[in-house]
């Protein structure tokens, strides 16, 4: 029973401390301005460019 307790924190603590790095690495990306450009690279021909035009 203490076998399985220890792997479900271990499994935890593991994950708690994989997102929060991927966030502080995710944050000091976007904080660059390479998110920024990126973003709009990316996501040009999903945004409609006549806006109210027929």
């Amino acid at each position: 029973m203490s076998n399985f307790l220890y792997f479900i924190l271990g499994t935890t603590l593991g994950g708690m401390c994989g997102v929060s790095c991927m966030c502080v690495l995710q944050i000091s990306r976007l904080s660059e301005g390479k998110g920024d450009a990126n973003a709009e690279t990316e996501c040009a021909d999903t945004v409609p460019t006549d806006r109210g035009r027929s």
